[in-house]
């Protein structure tokens, strides 16, 4: 065939016989040829000891756009995922960052996340916040047995399974207040504008009892990470539906904050006696004290001399006075140089409430011996309460 007296005379010309090698660059030209010969001769090669290729390429595709942080930042890789948080912050009302660092009670924050949802925002369905008092140990979980209370825990929700959204405070009940919620979408602020962005915040004020949290002393300030002991650890999740999944998507973020140390005397009773010289007269009625701690405490109390409201002259000390009530289930009496301990003692602090927004003390009795020796007349001395934190 002509083809094959062809190939015999470009195998001739170049010294090359034939075999298998050549098929393969030749059958891109006719597969009908078949040659049997196994070797391969190179004129004059001698000794082929190495050889070295360098035109292959080997590539690693990494999904994703990049997108700066902010301004002379270097900014970070945007990971191609249908659910994603873009970005996350606690801040306090003028906007300012306070992740690892204490919030005070009684004043106004909000959690802020960003969140890119690939098949539409309408996929979304649930963005939960949960936070709790680690106390001591980052195994600690949100409600968990040995933390239960409204002042260890919060759980804030977005949810939206009916088409329409709903903002909720799941708990606490009374000891955090919810002041506002927003849904903001194409936000420009943080760069993710679409249609399938939103950017959502939760506003909240922590009650006067919400646990304090001062941290271990050195925060680390890494995003998504919890670990600073003796601190609050949130977490944020979103979860959608599922769409062009096989289930629910959830992606979530985790980080820290702390509470500074509150304590209150909120008010107290006014003690009022009536008796005789000799008599140990009791108070007409027991007296309420309201105290606010977000810490370990104690509570002491102290009476001054009594002196009569004409003659000061006429007097009498304290250690007349007996009190009882709180965590003393007997009467004590005042020793004229020291406080009594109506919570606590001197080696022990109390732990403060788990849940309730104020402690309600309502069983504070006192009792007087009226001296023999005394003029008659009205006698008045002040109380004084103390409220002291374990810090």
């Amino acid at each position: 065939m002509k083809i094959n007296n062809l190939i015999s005379k470009f195998c001739k010309n170049f010294l090359i016989e034939k075999i298998p090698s050549v098929f393969v660059l030749l059958s891109l030209i006719s597969t009908s040829i078949i040659l049997t010969d196994p070797r391969l001769n190179i004129a004059d090669a001698g000794n082929i000891e190495n050889d070295i290729d360098t035109s292959t390429y080997f590539s690693v595709k990494i999904p994703g756009e990049w997108e700066p942080d902010e301004p002379g930042e270097p900014g970070g890789p945007v990971i191609e995922s249908p659910l994603r948080i873009v970005w996350y912050d606690l801040q306090n009302s003028s906007g300012f960052s306070v992740l690892n660092k204490n919030i005070d009670v009684n004043e106004e924050y909000k959690f802020c996340v960003s969140i890119y949802a690939e098949y539409g925002w309408e996929t979304i369905e649930y963005i939960n916040i949960t936070a709790w008092y680690d106390r001591g140990s980052e195994i600690t979980t949100y409600n968990a047995s040995n933390n239960l209370g409204g002042n260890l825990n919060i759980f804030l929700q977005y949810q939206n399974t009916t088409g329409i959204a709903q903002f909720k405070r799941l708990w606490p009940h009374d000891e955090l207040i919810t002041t506002d919620f927003t849904d903001i979408p194409n936000d420009p602020v943080h760069r993710i504008g679409s249609e399938k962005s939103h950017t959502v915040t939760f506003s909240f004020v922590p009650g006067y009892q919400i646990r304090y949290a001062p941290g271990d002393g050195n925060w680390d300030c890494t995003k998504n990470k919890v670990n600073d002991i003796w601190s609050w650890n949130f977490e944020i999740s979103v979860t959608d539906n599922g769409k062009n999944a096989g289930g629910s998507r959830s992606v979530y973020v985790v980080d820290e904050f702390g509470i500074s140390s509150y304590q209150e005397v909120v008010c107290t009773g006014t003690p009022s006696i009536h008796g005789i010289p000799g008599e140990n007269a009791s108070a007409d009625k027991n007296i309420s004290i309201i105290t606010r701690s977000n810490v370990d405490f104690l509570l002491l109390i102290d009476v001054t001399t009594f002196y009569h409201e004409s003659y000061s002259d006429s007097f009498f000390s304290n250690n007349s006075i007996w009190i009882r009530g709180g965590g003393l289930s007997k009467f004590e009496n005042f020793n004229g140089f020291e406080p009594v301990y109506l919570f606590g003692s001197r080696s022990s602090f109390i732990d403060s409430d788990d849940s309730n927004i104020i402690k309600k003390t309502d069983n504070v009795q006192f009792k007087c011996d009226i001296p023999m020796a005394v003029m008659p007349g009205n006698y008045t001395a002040t109380v004084n309460y103390k409220l002291k934190a374990k810090l």
